[in-house]
Parts: structure tokens; C-alpha cells; sequence
């Protein structure tokens, strides 16, 4: 079931990184992409798939870090996502920006979930 999960992560992140609004460059899309994308995986990998946290944590680490962000910054980031899943009252910006992706994760169309990526991004841009 492994694979299944990475195939989906794969192509998410591919849908998302040749979007020409992609800009690897700028750190907030950067964060938005891994907490929505982290919510989509934990959906993914453990309620279709039924992969252990670990293997999820890893799986998304793995999208990071293949786009070029640094292991110990992409390991940080998906940690602490994960934190904030699993704390039932969060409500913090980065908790529905998980809960966004997690919404996600049975869907067979990305597209949605996509242009979130987008633009959630400008829209926290706006507030800060």
C-alpha cells in the first residue's frame, strides 16, 4: 500500500510544483504547500493506505526534500505538523491549512487542492 501512497504523493506534488504560480523560491508557499500537502498524506496514508505515522512523516519529508529543502528544515516542518494534527483543539492557521489537505485526500481530483496551495498562500500574504 506503500506505493499507492507515494504514487498520489508524486503526483500532487508534480501538479503542484509545474503550476506556473510555483516558486520554490518563496518560503511562505513553500510552508503552506507542506502543511496542506502533510494534511493530504496523513489522509492518504493512513486511512487508504494504513501506513504507520512514521512512514507518513517520511512520505512527506520526501516531497520536501526532492523539491531541494533542506532534510533537517523539511523533518522540523512535517514534526510539527504532525503535532498540530494530533492536538484536538488546535486552531492555529498551520491546523487548517492541514485540515485543508486532509479534506482532500479521497478526492480523485487535485485541481481544488492545487490552486488552495495558491491561494491560501496570498491570502496570508494579505493578513501579515
Amino acid at each position: 500500500m506503500k506505493e499507492v501512497a507515494q504514487k498520489k504523493a508524486e503526483a500532487l506534488t508534480r501538479a503542484i510544483t509545474t503550476d506556473p504560480r510555483w516558486d520554490l523560491q518563496d518560503e511562505l508557499m513553500c510552508q503552506v504547500f507542506g502543511y496542506t500537502v502533510f494534511g493530504y498524506l496523513f489522509g492518504v496514508g493512513r486511512l487508504t493506505c494504513f501506513m504507520d505515522v512514521e512512514d507518513i512523516l517520511q512520505l512527506a519529508v520526501a516531497q520536501l526534500t526532492g523539491l531541494g529543502i533542506g532534510p533537517q528544515y523539511a523533518d522540523g516542518l512535517m514534526r510539527h505538523a504532525f503535532g498540530i494534527f494530533t492536538h484536538e483543539n488546535d486552531e492555529s492557521l498551520h491546523s487548517q491549512l492541514i485540515g485543508i489537505g486532509h479534506s482532500h485526500f479521497a478526492s480523485p481530483e487535485t485541481s481544488v487542492l492545487v490552486d488552495a496551495i495558491f491561494s491560501n498562500t496570498e491570502k496570508i500574504r494579505a493578513i501579515s
